[in-house]
């Protein structure tokens, strides 16, 4: 059964309109010049005042390029504004440039782009909303983004800024020279190592900072203590993570902010690109447990043998043989699997996650359904069905709400999912 299910997994890998409808739901398509980034960068910088660094980033991929003589260029307007929640404008920085290619699969680039930032000091009390603007001087289309900064909660003392990571890279990136800031997702060069700068607000009197490491390697482990009998209301620091603490895919740090009788914590993600893994996958055991639907019961029991530190190895292994294009750096069934894992966490999460629901299940197996019949019952009972079609592979699936909260079930057991 589990090779039939995988069958089914390909069939529907190929069809033309896959995770292109929704079930039930119409989302706008993003045409290019909106698939821009703004970053806000938050750090404490006085006791009543945040820098805030913002960055827009411009995938070539989001502008349209003209061929000129030997090359393929783009010209752009690109702008950032910010103003408070009673209308004041703080600042609006435009930028006017162009970008200049040689070969034209650059110009389709989602990883490549130009960058622009702005920072500025700000009061805290205040709550500010950030507007990226990207105008394309090709085709006249425009893009926008909105990001709010809640800057009044720091007037509630103690209290931690949300920490920055910060790579080598040479320039002037608005923080220390040489340092370019980045949410962590997904690192390809880390260099000999991260720094990351952690700031934040103080009543009178001493503190401590407590950061700790968590991943296959290090398990809740405390890597930086610092301690301070006296402050200026407010605290910044930065402190290097060798490259050696970082040997997983997923590395959760947490700061614990102790002053008086009060604690403050706080938690981010650093996770590291690694060629062969796909994007949406984040945590390695959890994505070795959402493979289930996929595996079978030899691997299944294999897996159950490996140690914490030879799962990683072995995912590498079991999504190896199921690569459709094993000559190239990306696996494409690996991706479309998690993404659809990614839509059911979405869409179908109630007395559990999406991916571990019936309709998830049949979701991330055969892709979004051709047709989705629903109805309601008058009785006591209140049941509610959704049936499923998929003609392609001449399918059905019906569901039922058990209790009438969302908690549909197959009516029909297809495979055992245990793991």
């Amino acid at each position: 059964m589990k090779n039939i299910v995988l069958c089914l997994l390909l069939l529907s890998f190929t069809q033309k309109n896959i995770l292109a409808q929704g079930l039930g739901r119409t989302a706008k398509k993003k045409i290019s010049v909106e698939k821009f980034s703004l970053v806000p960068f938050v750090e404490a910088v006085n006791k009543d005042s945040i820098k805030v660094v913002t960055f827009i980033e411009i995938p070539y991929s989001s502008l349209q390029f003209v061929k000129e003589n030997n090359s393929y260029i783009a010209y752009y307007q690109a702008s950032i504004s910010l103003k408070d929640d009673s209308g004041q404008n703080y600042l609006n920085k435009v930028w006017m440039d162009s970008m200049n290619v040689k070969n034209y699969t650059d110009t389709r680039s989602y990883i490549k782009n130009a960058k622009h930032f702005i920072g500025l000091n700000v009061p805290i009390g205040k709550n500010y909303e950030i507007i990226g603007e990207l105008h394309d001087l090709d085709t006249r289309k425009k893009g926008f983004l909105k990001r709010k900064i809640e800057s009044k909660k720091y007037n509630k003392k103690p209290r931690l800024v949300n920490p920055i990571f910060l790579l080598n890279l040479e320039g002037n990136w608005g923080f220390d020279k040489n340092k370019i800031p980045t949410k962590g997702y997904k690192v390809r060069d880390v260099g000999l190592g991260v720094d990351i700068k952690i700031s934040g607000f103080l009543n009178e009197g001493g503190y401590s900072l407590e950061l700790y490491l968590k991943n296959q390697k290090s398990t809740d482990s405390l890597l930086s203590l610092i301690e301070s009998d006296e402050n200026q209301g407010f605290f910044n620091h930065s402190i290097f993570i060798d490259v050696k603490e970082l040997t997983n895919l997923r590395n959760e740090f947490r700061f614990l902010l102790k002053q008086g009788s009060k604690s403050i914590e706080e938690k981010v993600v650093f996770s590291l690109y690694k060629p062969g893994i796909s994007n949406y996958v984040g945590d390695m055991n959890l994505a070795l447990k959402q493979m289930k639907y996929l595996l079978s019961a030899d691997e299944v029991k294999e897996l159950k043998k490996k140690k914490s530190a030879d799962k990683e190895h072995l995912f590498f292994e079991l999504w190896e043989k199921r690569d459709p294009t094993p000559l190239t750096e990306n696996n494409e069934l690996m991706d479309e699997y998690f993404k659809r894992i990614s839509y059911t966490n979405e869409h179908f999460d109630g007395w559990q996650p999406g991916w571990e629901t019936d309709r998830g299940m049949i979701y991330i197996l055969f892709g979004p359904p051709d047709e989705i019949r629903r109805s309601n019952s008058n009785s006591s009972l209140n049941n509610s069905y959704q049936v499923w079609y998929y003609n392609n592979v001449n399918k059905q699936f019906s569901f039922k709400d058990q209790n009438g909260f969302g908690d549909y079930r197959l009516e029909d057991p297809f495979i055992d999912t245990s793991f």
